[in-house]
């Protein structure tokens, strides 16, 4: 069944992106009328988030979402079978040279990006970076086997080296002495929670990831957020912007930092943040007044 899926999958991503885009609302027709696939939550979470916004509003929101989703599912299914030309014509990349600079200087950069437009597509950025960096792309590990070989085949297009999350640390402490250069996704859910990597985002307490920040102190690594606009159907821009938190006393600073410019793009383009997850469903009780 699987290998007839991913067959289905690698057929389908043949098809034109005009082809892709008519299949993806039919799909956003399914997933918010007919099926109402965690229509809940998206409205829960919105509502929460921006309770300045009116019902109408949160409603052209919501459907924005569902249709921005059902565009990153195929345009997913599209690396399969997309030339390397047509990726670079549909993600601009700007000044990635601040990225190479830190390279130039000696130092490792961390990269905080969260899951945001289409974070698949991100990966365009290595034809930008010098050659001799060490680029690492982290995943997390899938029960099935099976589809965690094909995201990784997905991936490997880009040259980066493929490291599972609990590897991550080890790798890239062993190549401290390299220029490299790792992004995390950091929107995700942490496994452990205190008052220090708790804070205030979009009207809600909630724990952060810590991790890529205890990993790049070790290396003096320079922090950058990556941030990634839609332009508009399959065309994006990515932006990177060097982390300079003015506390840098508090717990996890520059993490912070990220979190704080994240939510300003978010406010801005609201639609394009996955918005489904159920992400304040655990509330500190109490956090690091900061």
């Amino acid at each position: 069944m699987n290998k007839f899926l991913l067959f289905l999958l690698k057929s389908l991503a043949r098809l034109p992106f005009w082809g892709l885009y008519c299949l993806s609302d039919i799909i956003s027709f399914i997933l918010y009328h007919l099926v109402g696939y965690r229509k809940k939550i998206v409205r829960k979470n919105l509502t929460e988030a921006f309770p300045e916004k009116s019902k109408n509003e949160i409603k052209d929101i919501e459907k924005k979402f569902y249709r921005y989703l059902s565009d990153q599912i195929v345009e997913t299914v599209k690396l399969f079978h997309i030339s390397d030309q047509s990726l670079i014509s549909r993600v601009k990349v700007n000044n990635a040279e601040i990225i190479n600079d830190t390279m130039r200087n000696g130092r490792n950069a961390v990269l905080l990006m969260g899951h945001y437009n289409n974070w698949e597509w991100v990966q365009e950025i290595t034809r930008y970076f010098l050659p001799d960096v060490f680029m690492v792309s982290i995943y997390h590990p899938m029960k099935d086997k099976f589809w965690e070989n094909a995201f990784i085949e997905l991936r490997n297009r880009w040259g980066a080296n493929i490291v599972p999350m609990p590897s991550a640390p080890r790798t890239l402490l062993n190549k401290a002495n390299f220029p490299w250069v790792c992004g995390f996704i950091a929107d995700q859910r942490p496994g452990q929670r205190s008052p220090e990597n708790c804070m205030q985002f979009l009207n809600h307490k909630m724990y952060f990831i810590y991790g890529p920040e205890v990993i790049g102190d070790k290396v003096k690594a320079e922090y950058f957020y990556l941030e990634m606009l839609r332009e508009k159907r399959g065309r994006y821009i990515i932006n990177f912007h060097k982390l300079e938190p003015e506390d840098k006393e508090v717990p996890y600073p520059y993490t912070r930092e990220f979190w704080k410019e994240f939510g300003e793009t978010i406010k801005k383009y609201p639609p394009y943040w996955l918005w489904s997850h159920n992400r304040w469903k655990l509330q500190p009780e109490d956090m690091v007044n900061v």
